[in-house]
């Protein structure tokens, strides 16, 4: 059985009217019929990683229904099927190791026509007319442009152009086919590390205006003494009120778990008050964990996009790590160091 299928998702059409084709490893297929697969959630911040590693299906992954259009012992061989099957229906007839294109689209055809009525050759056994190069190689240009380096998109673009113009394509070897499969999966991964990138980068330029932020009633930020502890205590109780906490919470964001920690508890806890806790209850502190405060707080980690797969374990580690720097805030560490002669 092959490891890797280029698949067409049947109910998912993109804005231009063409349906999505995407790879998958032969773990991800439902049943023997080859019409199911699965495919893992937009949570999932490198799909590219788990289509390498095969990584078996969750159960919050989603059910779709495909068409399978190729298939590919090895990945790098897969990508460069992927990229085929941008401009045809049909991967499964080959000869001497290239694609016959027999279902093309209709923009395809069209541009097709349009290049072999202006093409002036007396010769029958002439080479049928190549579409222009941006059509040829829809996937690789874009993604080539998405690459950053100024320097790297010329080159990325200049290997593509070579690759896709016609006399390349008459004289194509096993050699040329490999650089552009390497090329392709390098580029592929850039554009995965610009998405985790990006997320990154929209979470550090969010507001952090506080005024803004809609706070219910009767909740005040951050809490001064045990007394406003106690009464947001109560508060919470509310679900509803519980819930509004923690999206105003998680609206804060973070980078990674202990940076999110870090910004949510100066948030909630003024510096003072947090001298009063730490996570377990221990040397005479009060417990944090038992608080719904916790719960908030781990909660609003769990709506972060870029700290979601963290677990309870990891949340109170990086609390008690937060909880252990609260003396040394506020200009505590100079005040704590000896006074010299």
């Amino acid at each position: 059985m092959p490891s890797f299928s280029v698949v067409e998702f049947v109910d998912e059409i993109d804005p231009d009217g063409c349906k999505k084709v995407d790879i998958i490893p032969s773990e991800w297929f439902e049943g023997t019929d080859g019409k199911l697969c699965w495919w893992p959630p937009a949570t999932l911040l490198n799909v590219t990683k788990a289509v390498k590693e095969s990584t078996p299906p969750a159960q919050n992954w989603i059910l779709c229904n495909m068409r399978v259009m190729g298939n590919a012992a090895t990945y790098a061989e897969a990508r460069v099927k992927l990229h085929q099957a941008e401009y045809t229906s049909d991967l499964t007839d080959t000869a001497d190791g290239l694609i016959k294109r027999k279902a093309r689209s209709k923009l395809f055809q069209s541009q097709s026509k349009h290049l072999e009525s202006s093409e002036h050759s007396d010769s029958e056994d002439e080479l049928p007319p190549t579409p222009p190069e941006k059509h040829l190689w829809p996937a690789a240009n874009k993604m080539t442009s998405q690459i950053t380096s100024p320097t790297a998109q010329r080159v990325a673009s200049a290997t593509v152009q070579q690759i896709a113009s016609p006399t390349a394509q008459r004289v194509a070897s096993p050699s040329c086919e490999a650089m552009f499969s390497k090329l392709l999966t390098i580029v592929e991964e850039i554009k995965e590390t610009q998405k985790v990138h990006g997320k990154m980068l929209n979470a550090l330029l969010k507001k952090q205006d506080t005024s803004v932020m809609e706070v219910p009633d009767g909740v005040v930020f951050p809490l001064q003494t045990q007394a406003d502890v106690e009464a947001l205590e109560e508060l919470l109780g509310d679900r509803s009120l519980m819930s509004a906490v923690v999206a105003m919470v998680a609206d804060i964001g973070g980078t990674n778990v202990d940076d999110a920690t870090r910004r949510m508890m100066k948030y909630i806890l003024s510096n003072e008050l947090a001298l009063d806790y730490n996570m377990f209850g221990r040397h005479g502190k009060k417990k944090f964990k038992d608080l719904c405060l916790f719960n908030v707080l781990y909660e609003a980690l769990k709506k972060n996009s870029l700290t979601a797969q963290v677990n309870q374990q990891e949340a109170e580690r990086a609390l008690s790590k937060w909880f252990t720097g609260a003396r040394d805030r506020g200009g505590r560490t100079l005040s704590r160091q000896p006074v010299p002669n």
